[in-house]
This record gives structure tokens, sequence and C-alpha cells, in this order.
């Protein structure tokens, strides 16, 4: 399964190289449609943070190297690890949760090369892409559902910052219990104005933090590394996290699915990145290089410091923060530093530009891309992320498969809806018409019914133990093991199918009225 994977990769990526650089005077390479940004402009077809991006090389900057980097950074945070440990309270062992990290690093190269295809071909970016599949309407059912879930990730990331800065802080003053949570809360408020002065400036302006971030996170997993083997060598600290699961399959599907997880909120919005790259090569390479060596490195980094702070401490740290109370306090400092760049990083690109993008497109004419940051940036604190994601169990069986069953729902009707339904031809013109208000109710409908299979299982996992048992053990390793995969696959295959049902039933109609004006012509002439 693994080499079919990749020779789907190389046939894209051959594919991507045989097309010709665009540039700002084309009219064949696709991107437009020789629509200039001007014309949407002047049509008033949205604000001009939704119109396309020109095929120019002022504009369209994100080079294969700046999509490698970027996502270096991006995987490198605190979610990647924590994610890594977290697959351990499955039961799984090292060499099991390391090959569900790969393989779901294979998946996400797939998907994502082929739901930003779009964004480099037109420019546009996800909340415009939706309306192909959903309408103009019900664009703002997916783009706000995975608005919602980008939200949740941007309070946990802050919180992980935050966290970091105050842990280290701690190593070097003792806190009383008043001043430990008024400490906390002004960290977490000063956080939250560095993200604000950074959606100020915009993502154009990231590309230089990227580029000197990567070093950084890299001496620093480096530094995490050493600090891992001086506590434990790693054969005795993976020795200490054995796996125990009685049903491994269901445990190796459900690393794979949660893996998947972490990042398919960005398999949908991946339109807001990829409509900056200049070729379709720049965005697909970028990602198959950028995306798998840090992704299981990552997530075996976490697996071997929490098998090493088990059997030294007799607890394993699943989330960064939690280091920095077993280090001297100068280096606690660095590293909460380092820690806080990073969480910027990926939060700007990966969890503030997609609520941002989702709340302009409920009003166009009237909400700013500031303004929709800003209403972001509150609402990921009221998410209270210092009580939500309090547990490893509970961060991966039911907010990361929870949200990934609807995620993989609208993932599937995009993906054929552009490359099936529509071979990659959208009309640009439907897509900017501010007159259309519909809603495609097929879409709506196939989501739907590729969630409805693994509700029994999320509603159990939900209730938890206390709740009783809502579901039977099928229903729970159906979600547990492919709420992603699952609802991608139904929600895809049944689009496809209501959709060309629409088209013979049109086409049955048409034949049938040409034979009845055929049979009518017929009579008057015999009349």
């Amino acid at each position: 399964f693994g080499s079919r994977l990749f020779f789907v990769i190389k046939k894209l990526l051959e594919q991507a190289s045989t097309m010709a650089p665009s540039d700002s005077n084309s009219e064949s390479d696709g991107h437009l449609e020789a629509l200039s940004p001007v014309s949407f402009h002047s049509l008033s077809y949205g604000t001009e943070d939704l119109e396309p991006t020109p095929a120019d090389s002022k504009h369209r900057t994100w080079t294969w190297q700046v999509f490698a980097r970027a996502w270096t950074s991006m995987i490198m945070n605190p979610a990647s690890l924590s994610s890594g440990a977290a697959l351990l309270s499955l039961g799984l062992d090292v060499q099991t949760a390391v090959a569900a990290k790969a393989l779901a690093s294979l998946l996400l190269i797939l998907a994502l090369a082929l739901n930003g295809w779009a964004g480099t071909k037109y420019g546009i970016p996800f909340p415009v892409l939706a309306r192909s599949a959903f309408g103009r309407r019900g664009a703002h059912f997916c783009t706000l559902t995975r608005g919602a879930v980008a939200i949740f990730w941007l309070s946990f990331q802050m919180w992980q910052g935050s966290l970091g800065i105050f842990v280290a802080l701690q190593r070097c003053i003792s806190f009383e219990l008043g001043a430990e949570i008024g400490t906390k809360a002004a960290i977490y408020a000063a956080f939250l104005l560095l993200h604000g002065v950074l959606v100020s400036l915009g993502p154009a302006h990231l590309k230089g933090l990227v580029k000197y971030t990567m070093p950084a996170l890299f001496l620093g997993l480096l530094g995490i590394l050493f600090w891992a083997q001086r506590l434990m060598p790693l054969a005795k600290a993976l020795k200490a996290v054995e796996g125990d699961s009685s049903e491994r399959l269901t445990a190796f599907f459900t690393g794979v699915n949660t893996s998947i997880a972490t990042w398919s909120t960005l398999v949908l919005n991946v339109c807001d990145l990829s409509r900056f790259s200049p070729r379709q090569k720049d965005q697909v390479l970028g990602q198959a290089i950028g995306l798998p060596l840090p992704f299981v490195f990552t997530g075996f980094v976490g697996i071997w410091v929490a098998g090493a702070t088990q059997a030294t401490f007799g607890v394993a740290a699943w989330q960064v923060p939690q280091y920095f109370a077993y280090w001297p306090p100068a280096v606690s400092l660095l590293a909460s530093a380092v820690l806080a760049v990073s969480i910027l990083v990926v939060n700007v690109l990966a969890n503030i530009l997609s609520p941002i993008n989702d709340l302009m497109n409920l009003a166009p004419r009237r909400f700013t891309f500031r303004c929709c940051g800003y209403v972001t940036l509150l609402l990921a604190t009221a998410v209270c992320p210092w009580w939500t994601f309090s547990d490893e169990s509970t961060f991966l069986l039911t907010f990361l498969s929870g949200y990934a069953m609807v995620t993989g729902a609208i993932a599937g009707v995009l993906v054929t809806d552009f490359w099936i339904l529509h071979r990659q031809e959208l009309d640009m013109k439907n897509l900017y018409n501010a007159t259309k208000k519909d809603v495609k109710w097929r879409a709506m409908l196939a989501v739907a019914l590729g969630v409805a299979p693994l509700m029994p299982g999320f509603l159990h996992e939900l209730a938890g133990s206390g709740g009783g048992r809502l579901a039977g053990p099928a229903w729970e390793r159906i979600y547990k093991g492919g709420s992603f995969l699952i609802a991608f696959g139904i929600s895809g295959t049944v689009h496809v199918v209501l959709r060309w049902t629409e088209l013979c039933a049109s086409s049955s109609n048409q034949e049938s009225n040409v034979q009845e004006a055929e049979s009518d012509s017929n009579s008057t002439v015999s009349a």
C-alpha cells in the first residue's frame, strides 16, 4: 500500500513538472482563465483578500523551498511531540507507533497535493474552492466547521507556549498560588497580543521568520534528544513503553487516524497557502520534502521522551512544557523562547489564516482580514485550553478523532468534486458570482452520510466511562480506527454517485423532451 502511495505521489510530481512556469501574461496556464484580479474587483464579487492571487512573481513567492521550510517549521511544534507521545496511551509499541506516523505522512502528502492543486492553478483560497462543491451559502458550513477546529488548535498551541514560558519562569522564581494564576494569565495575554501583531502584518511577511526559525527549532529538537539520551539510553527508554494492546490492528489504525487528524484542517485549507505557489511542482515537491521526515521524527522524539521520563520520574511527560520542569533554569528560559516562536509560526500559517478566511466569507464586503483575525484570537481564548486539553486520552480519541470525521467527510467531497466531477476545470465567474445564494444539498448529504456511521463511537467516547456503553464494540473500532479515512471514502463516493445520478436523470429528461417535441411535430405535419 505504501509503495502504491509513492507511485501516485511520483505521478503527481511528474504531471506538475510538465507544466510551464506561470507568468502574469499567460492565458493558457489555467490559473485565472484569462480573468484578471481587476475584473473580479470591478464586478464586486468579493473582497480583495478572497480574490484570486495574480499569477506573477510578485505575488507567487512560495517556491518549493519555502513550502519545505514552512512545513518543517510547522511540524516541529508541541502538538507533534504530544501526538507522538499520546500514541503510547493506545498500547502501541514503538515500532508500530512509528509505522503509523509514517503511513499517515504518506496519506497526508497525497491529500494535500490533491486539494492544493486548485489553489495553485486558479489562485483561489479555500472558502472560494468550497463553493464549487457546496454552493456559495453551503460553503459556509464547511468553512466554519474547519475554522472551528482550527480555533481549537490555536487555543491548544497558545496555551502550550504560555505554559512553557510559565514553567521556565517557575524554575527561576517560586510562585504562590494566587501569584501563579495571575502570572499565567499575564503571560497568556502577552502571547495573545503578540499573535495579534503578526495578524496585522499578514502571512506574506512570515517568509523571513520561517527561514530563521527552522534552524532554531532543529537545534531545540536535538537538545531534547540529548536530554532524553542523558536521562535514559534509547533502548531502555523504548523498553519502558512496550505496547500492551490486545487489539493491535485497531490500535495501529487509530494511530494512523489520529496522526492524520493532527493536520486534517490544513488538508482542507491548503489552498490558502498553495495559491501563493508559482507552479504545481512547488507545492507538491515542497510538501513531499518538508512533511514526512519531520512528521515521523518529532513523533519518535515524543515517544522517546515519554519513555525516559516514565522510567526516571515515574510519570510520562507528553506535553513539551512538562520537560522544562526538569531542566536548568537558563536552559528552560531559552527553550521556552524557541517554543514560543515556533508556535507563532505554526499558528499564523495553519491555525489563524483559515478561520480568518472563513469569517470573511460570511460577509466579504464588511469583514476585514485584521478584524476577523482579532475575533479568531478571542474565540481561541474562550475555548479555555487549560481545562480542555488536560488529558492525553481525551486529546486523541475525543478531540482528534472527533473532528477528523467531519474534516475527512468535507475533504472527500472537495477532492472528488475537483478531480472527478469537474476534471480540474472550475468556472471562475460562477464561483465569484455574488448573485448566487445556492446550497448544493448533495454535498451536504454526502457529508452527513460519511459522518453517520462514526457518530455512535464518537458519542461513546464523549460520554466517557461514566456514561455507560453507548455503542457496540464494532462501532467503537470503526470510529477509533478510521474516522477520517472512512468519512473521506464514504462522502467522496456518495457525492460522485449523487452527481452522476443527477446527470443521468437530466439526460433522460432531455431525451424525453426531444422525443415529445418530435412526436408533436410529426402530429402537426400529419394534421
